[in-house]
């Protein structure tokens, strides 16, 4: 066993010697593999290990209770899991049943009533090597992690659920498409974005500024190479690794708040769901409605990642073309009785007096959505002319 874990953040290692950093990591201890099942070559540990294979589209919370099952009928002394961000998050929350004072029941039974659980402060109940096969979730080095269950998708945050390791290898990187990997870096770069739309230390604007130019600039370089997606995966991983994301609004980044029940509503992925509500967000803070962010906090991160770029200067219509740069699809335009679920959706779960959307209500919600970026409506299914029976 390691001596106990008390960082912040993760060790990070990348390289091409991930493999070999692999095998020390985990010698001499029992390991169990926790895989997305599309992977088709999980970094080898030290010795032959248990392997789980997982669906990523199916670690909802039966999904995770299957993996408690495995981990509390022989718990590991360390756990690998590989595979994208809905797996490493699964991961992490199923590896709270080896916490002490039933820490998972509570994190399951508090998520069954409530969008936001904060655990109980605590050290990680085992060792986590998180190895990520996707770019931009940063679920690899984060304390958060994201619960699918009835209600929708719910968010973890504690210590509990931090790894201990961070591996980035270039291999479990290598089929991603060209669309991936803009999408992961856009996925960083909003995250720097939301969390600069609120008033902060020097020290953090900075940070996030350098890191979101950083990112701008790998995303628009090859991204075909191993060395360009290796410097977008450690990118992405410096945005928890710095004072980027810190700052007194832990709530910043309110967009995501109606991207993830966008998402859970009509079936999509998180970040075609932010594209879909970030601008029609900025320009409510635009418009100087501090319910949403700070005008000039944005304005200002904007301005610093803008400059000596073709974006424009302007930031609902910076991130417009941003996203039509990195040509990220939207989704169809929603019904009015769906909007009106969303909307409602989202003031139960985050909205009305929690500090997340506070004092932010169903109908501003509701126009929120409506000014909001969508493709074309999805098509009414035609109606079939009518056939008369013969007799």
């Amino acid at each position: 066993m390691t001596v106990p874990f008390t960082a912040r953040v993760p060790t990070l290692w990348h390289g091409p010697r991930a493999r070999e950093t692999m095998v020390g990591l985990t010698a001499g201890r029992d390991t169990l593999v926790i895989a997305d099942a599309a992977v088709a070559r999980p970094l080898p540990a030290a010795q032959p290990a248990r392997t789980m294979t997982v669906d990523a589209s199916a670690v909802d919370e039966p999904g995770i209770v299957l993996i408690v099952e495995e981990i509390v009928r022989r718990p590991p002394e360390v756990i690998v899991a590989v595979g994208g961000g809905s797996v490493l998050d699964a991961s992490k929350i199923a590896a709270l049943a080896l916490s002490p004072g039933r820490l998972l029941d509570f994190a399951l039974r508090h998520a069954a009533t409530s969008a936001l659980t904060i655990l109980p402060d605590a050290p990680p109940p085992v060792d986590i090597i998180a190895v990520p096969t996707t770019l931009g979730t940063s679920s690899e080095t984060n304390s958060v992690a994201i619960l699918r269950n009835g209600r929708g998708a719910r968010l973890l945050i504690g210590r509990s659920l931090r790894p201990r390791h961070a591996v980035l290898d270039s291999d479990q990187l290598a089929t991603l498409t060209p669309a991936a990997v803009r999408e992961g870096a856009l996925e960083a770069f909003l995250r720097l974005a939301g969390a600069s739309t609120s008033p902060r230390t020097a020290r953090a604007d900075r940070d996030a500024r350098v890191l979101g130019r950083a990112l701008l600039e790998a995303a628009s370089a090859d991204v075909m190479s191993t060395t360009g997606r290796l410097r977008l995966a450690r990118l992405s991983a410096a945005t928890q690794r710095t004072a980027a994301l810190r700052g007194p609004d832990l709530y910043s980044a309110r967009h995501w708040y109606l991207a993830n029940e966008v998402a859970f509503h009509l079936g999509v992925r998180k970040m075609v769901a932010t594209a879909a509500v970030i601008a029609a967000v900025w320009r409510r803070i635009g418009a100087g409605d501090a319910r949403w962010g700070d005008r000039d906090s944005l304005r200002s991160f904007w301005a610093g990642v803008a400059s000596g770029t073709s974006l424009p200067r302007e930031p609902v219509a910076g991130v417009s073309a941003l996203l039509d740069r990195g040509a990220l699809s939207t989704p169809p335009r929603p019904s009015a009785p769906e909007i009106d679920r969303i909307a409602a959706a989202v003031e139960t779960a985050w909205g009305a007096h929690r500090p997340m959307l506070r004092g932010l209500r169903a109908e501003e919600i509701d126009a929120v959505l409506r000014d909001s970026r969508w493709s074309a409506p999805r098509s009414a299914p035609a109606d079939h002319p009518r056939v008369t029976e013969r007799r």
